[in-house]
């Protein structure tokens, strides 16, 4: 398409000055242009648009080594604003100039990942055609001007007039990368197990998946990381602008640059203090659990919506406001512990039956029907609903919630130190606790810290020794990576559970244990370093590598160096996260670009055993990880445990999304002292 364009810019520049006036009076300005190498420079424009009015701006010519000049045109609206912030376009091409005329080529994207916001679609076709936009300056009495329309929103009349030295860097530079996520060779063990699976689910007949068979990176199993930094600096420089780059600007466009310009915008401070409040007034319930939020067009809270997932996300916000205060020692800190770990106790009293545990709650409204899987409480409860399917999942968020607890409310706080001795005990009760072998000596653990309890801790020190000293054998641990393939969701279940785990052997002087328990996070970050889980490389800084350990699979296949690359890469995934989420009717849509491609390896494969089996849809990934502002800021509840590399996703507008995810990953930076963090 560029090789194309540059032909066009020929072709167009010939045309247009075959059939200029030679007879003309040049302006001062523009007539240095004659002289040679004068175009090259920095040059004032002004001009008007159709649609957004008028603009100032500049352009930039600088000689490239193919005979042309590369362009940049940087333009910023006077009258325009968008949600009360200035709109500005950034257009790179390139220019070949002759006397006293310039003609310049741009090719502008029609769609980027939004299919559709609101009731605005963008049509198939909109993805794969961009845009190629010739303009011609020719000499008037303003400056060399020129009119020429984007062929889909605006007209645009613009001039250029006086010229300033070039300055060292560009005024604009695209950084955005692909990095290989791709990871060691697959197993041929493995390799039969997939293959086997996908002929199970007609993944490998599938028309969709075959239409890529021929992508280089389909038949390489190749997948990447988008790491797109571009705009961080200028975002932080200029907290009142909204630029849009190489696309046709209209409110689709305008949009997905927004939701880049929130996440880069504010400091990482910025957004964790915004993220604070929101969390407080609008995603903890009047009970304590973590929540979705119903909301107005100007974000009022009208109701709370429960989240089927919320004991885990609620044992990490307890976790998250632990941290917070162990490094602020700030009490609405520990306000917010006390409030929410009281909703945890409920969870387990709540069921009425000493086997069962709830996975979240909501206040009753009587009258109203009762939800499938909703029961109403008994007694001192009757006013709440609880959901059944308490599980592995949500006694991560249990042992998560108490743990953080017993270290930061003191223990002359009677009430909540007898729920803690009591609900911790319960545990053992549970029958999550028999049925996860995995469970059971973290639990032990945690009892013999909160109750100080001999047996306890006999049978946590016997547990343990039951097990192989394999590290990995700790947690019947199952990490795996295989070109893009993972159980992301059990990644953030596992670092969960590592942190628990770590600090319960920590705080019991179970130096033996915790050592292992040490090594077994650092492999596991091994296993993952080529899918960069940001949160995952945090979690084993701060309670592994930062303490000297280093791990067997670490020393055979990694590096301090790799690792601390890592590390530093890591604050990435806090920058990309937006504040505000956006509230939007939208449907985001990866696979419609270009450049796009469908992984060859089925999105958790081993889920074809289900049945009835779902559908071959349910396995489609793609081999590109986006970054968070092109996707789950739209319709993730929580980052950390999404899919890498999913491409495609709904939100309705009015349903806001907590930002758990955040406020977890910043105050673990904070508590472990990540290096130049912020």
């Amino acid at each position: 398409m560029k090789y194309f364009s540059f032909l066009f810019l020929f072709a167009a520049f010939f045309i247009f000055t075959s059939c200029a006036t030679v007879e003309k009076q040049i302006p001062r300005d523009i007539a240095s242009l004659q002289s040679s190498g004068a175009m090259e420079g920095i040059w004032f424009l002004q001009g008007t648009s159709s649609t957004r009015g008028p603009y100032n701006g500049e352009l930039e010519l600088r000689k490239s080594s193919d005979g042309t000049y590369d362009a940049i045109r940087m333009i910023t609206y006077i009258n325009y604003f968008y949600d009360g912030l200035k709109v500005q376009e950034v257009w790179s091409g390139k220019a070949v100039a002759a006397g006293d005329t310039l003609v310049m080529s741009y090719d502008l994207r029609q769609a980027d990942f939004i299919e559709k916001l609101g009731s605005q679609k963008r049509e198939p076709s909109d993805f794969k055609n961009p845009i190629t936009v010739v303009t011609r300056f020719a000499v008037t009495d303003k400056g060399l001007s020129s009119q020429f329309s984007d062929k889909k929103v605006s007209n645009y009349t613009e001039w250029i007039t006086t010229r300033r030295n070039l300055e060292a860097k560009p005024l604009w530079m695209n950084l955005r990368t692909n990095i290989d996520a791709q990871g060691p060779k697959v197993p041929l063990a493995v390799r039969g197990v997939i293959n086997l699976f996908k002929r199970d689910v007609g993944f490998t007949k599938d028309p969709f998946v075959q239409s890529f068979k021929n992508r280089k990176e389909f038949k390489e199993e190749r997948p990447f990381i988008v790491f797109d930094p571009t705009d961080y600096v200028f975002y932080q420089n200029n907290k009142d602008i909204i630029r849009v780059v190489n696309k046709v600007t209209d409110d689709i466009s305008i949009t997905e640059a927004s939701v880049k310009r929130n996440a880069y915008s504010p400091t990482l401070k910025e957004k964790a203090a915004s993220y604070e409040k929101n969390t407080v007034t609008h995603h903890i319930n009047e009970i304590g659990m973590v929540s979705k939020a119903d909301v107005d067009a100007n974000g009022k809270l009208i109701a709370y919506r429960y989240d089927g997932d919320s004991a885990l996300w609620t044992g990490m916000y307890i976790g998250s406001q632990s941290m917070r205060y162990l490094a602020t020692k700030d009490p609405e800190a520990l306000a917010n512990v006390r409030k929410s770990l009281r909703a945890i106790f409920m969870l387990i009293d709540i069921t009425d039956d000493p086997k069962e545990f709830a996975r979240t709650l909501m206040p009753y409204s009587p009258g109203e029907p009762i939800p499938n899987k909703w029961h109403q409480g008994k007694g001192i409860y009757s006013n709440m609903l609880w959901l059944e399917g308490g599980n592995n999942d949500m006694y991560k968020g249990l042992t998560h919630s108490m743990m953080w607890a017993s270290l930061v409310i003191p223990e002359t706080d009677q009430e909540i130190w007898s729920h803690l001795r009591d609900k911790s005990r319960r545990l053992m009760g549970l029958r999550t606790f028999d049925e996860k072998p995995q469970n059971q000596a973290p639990t032990y653990g945690l009892v013999a810290l909160i109750n100080k309890d001999k047996n306890a801790r006999e049978k946590y020190e016997s547990t343990y020794k039951k097990l192989s000293w394999k590290p990995s054998s700790y947690s019947l641990d199952t990490t795996f990576y295989w070109h893009g393939s993972a159980d992301w969701s059990g990644i953030n279940l596992g670092l969960v559970g590592d942190i628990t785990d770590i600090m319960i052997a920590d705080r019991l002087g179970e130096s033996k244990i915790r050592d292992r328990l040490r090594e077994r996070l650092m492999d596991s970050w091994v296993t993952y370093s080529p899918a960069q889980r940001h949160l995952l490389t945090m979690v084993a800084y701060g309670f592994a590598y930062s303490h000297g350990t280093r791990g067997g699979n670490f020393r055979e296949e990694s590096s301090d160096d790799k690792f601390m690359t890592s590390l530093a890469q890591s604050v990435w995934g806090l920058r990309e996260i937006p504040y505000p989420r956006p509230n939007l009717d939208v449907s985001i849509n990866h696979s419609l670009r270009p450049d796009w491609c469908i992984s060859p390896i089925p999105r958790l494969f081993w889920k074809g055993l289900k049945r009835p089996e779902p559908p071959v849809e349910y396995f489609y990934q793609g081999l590109y990880n986006y970054p968070v502002f092109e996707h789950q800021a739209f319709t993730s509840n929580f980052v950390w445990k999404d899919t890498a590399f999913g491409f495609k996703d709904d939100h309705s507008r009015g349903s806001e999304n907590a930002g758990v995810d955040y406020l977890y990953a910043y105050w673990l930076a904070k508590y472990v002292g990540i290096p130049n963090f912020e």
